[in-house]
C-alpha cells in the first residue's frame, strides 16, 4: 500500500502554505474492518475508506494548513488525533517497527520510480541514509537493517518473533483453515478494488476479447486484480480466472504479498500470516471461522 497524501500536498507545501508530516494512524475500534469515509475527507487521507483493526496505515498528511490560500484549511491529522478510535503515530521508532511489522516498504517511497516528494519526506522523518532505489526484495536489506536500528529490534529478535507465531499458527489450525484465514485477512484490500466490467456477463470467448485492447492497450492491473475477484464471486469458471491471469501475467498489485491459496502449504500460509499484526490475524481468525464455532 503506497504512502498516500493530498494530490496538492507537495505543491502546498512548497508554496509555505502547509506544514505536512510522514505519520502513521490504525483503527483502534471494535470492529474487525471499519469503513469510514470521513477519515479521507477530514484528515486529508487520499486512501481508500476501509480500516482494518490493527492494521497501520501510512499518509503524508497535513498538520498545518493556511486558511488564506486553502479555501478546507481545518482538513488534518488532527481530525484523526480528536477520534477515540483512532490512534495516530508520530514516533520514528515506533514508524519503523510498524513499517517492519507490515513487512513492507512502500514502492511509491523505496522502489524503482518512487516519488521524489514522498521519498525525501520519508527519508528524513526516519532519519534515513539513502540505500539507493530498490528493485526486488534483497534490495531492501539496507533498508530494513536501518529499520530495525531505529526500532530497536535485532534481526535475531524478529525473526524468532515471526517463527513463534508461525508455529503457533501451524499447530492451532488445518490447512483449510489456514486457507480460509489468509484469504479473509486478504479480502478487505481486493473489496477497495472496482472491476470495469462484470466478467459474468461475459462468455469467455467474449471476455478474452473485451480482455485485449485495441493498439497493443493493457488493461491496469488493478482492473485485472479486481476483475478476477469478481469472476470468483460470481460464476467462478476455471477457464473465465484462467484467461484473466493470463492477462495479469507477471503484473503484481501491491496489496500485500502474493499467495497461492490452491497450491501454499500449510507452514507457508502460517509464515504469510506473520507479516500482519497479531491483532488483525485474530481478527481475521474470528471472521473467517465464525461458521465452524
Amino acid at each position: 500500500m503506497p504512502v498516500s497524501t493530498l494530490p496538492s500536498a507537495e505543491k502546498y507545501e512548497e508554496n509555505g502554505w502547509a506544514e505536512i508530516e510522514f505519520v502513521g494512524f490504525r483503527y483502534t475500534g471494535p470492529q474487525s474492518t471499519k469503513t469510514d469515509r470521513n477519515v479521507p475527507r477530514r484528515a486529508g487521507y487520499a486512501g481508500p475508506p476501509k480500516f482494518q483493526r490493527g492494521r497501520t496505515y501510512f499518509g503524508l498528511l497535513p498538520t498545518w494548513l493556511d486558511d488564506d490560500h486553502i479555501a478546507n484549511s481545518n482538513i488534518g491529522v488532527h481530525a484523526l488525533e480528536a477520534r477515540s478510535d483512532f490512534e495516530v503515530i508520530y514516533d520514528a521508532g515506533r514508524l519503523a517497527e510498524a513499517l517492519l511489522e507490515r513487512n513492507y516498504l512502500p514502492p511509491d517511497v523505496f522502489y524503482e520510480g518512487f516519488d521524489r516528494w514522498k521519498r525525501q519526506k520519508v527519508l528524513e522523518k526516519l532519519d534515513l541514509d539513502d540505500a539507493g532505489r530498490v528493485f526486488d526484495k534483497d534490495d531492501e536489506e539496507p533498508y530494513r537493517d536501518q529499520l530495525r536500528e531505529i526500532a530497536g529490534i535485532e534481526r535475531d529478535d524478529e525473526a524468532g518473533v515471526s517463527q513463534q507465531r508461525a508455529d503457533e499458527y501451524t499447530s492451532r489450525f488445518s490447512r483449510s483453515e489456514l486457507s480460509a484465514i489468509v484469504g479473509t485477512i486478504r479480502k478487505p484490500e481486493l473489496d477497495n478494488l472496482e472491476a470495469p466490467f462484470d466478467p459474468g456477463e461475459c462468455t469467455i470467448d467474449e471476455l478474452e476479447d473485451r480482455l485485449e485492447l485495441e493498439d497493443d492497450q493493457l488493461w491496469d492491473i488493478e482492473s485485472l486484480y479486481a476483475l478476477r475477484e469478481a469472476e470468483r464471486d460470481g460464476k467462478d469458471r476455471t477457464g473465465a480466472i484462467d484467461a484473466i491471469e493470463d492477462a495479469i501475467g507477471d503484473g503484481t498489485l501491491e496489496i500485500g504479498p502474493e499467495i497461492d491459496l490452491e497450491t501454499a502449504g500449510q507452514t507457508e500460509m502460517a509464515e504469510y500470516l506473520t507479516r500482519f499484526e497479531p491483532a488483525e490475524v485474530e481478527a481475521a481468525i474470528d471472521e473467517a471461522l465464525s461458521d465452524d464455532g
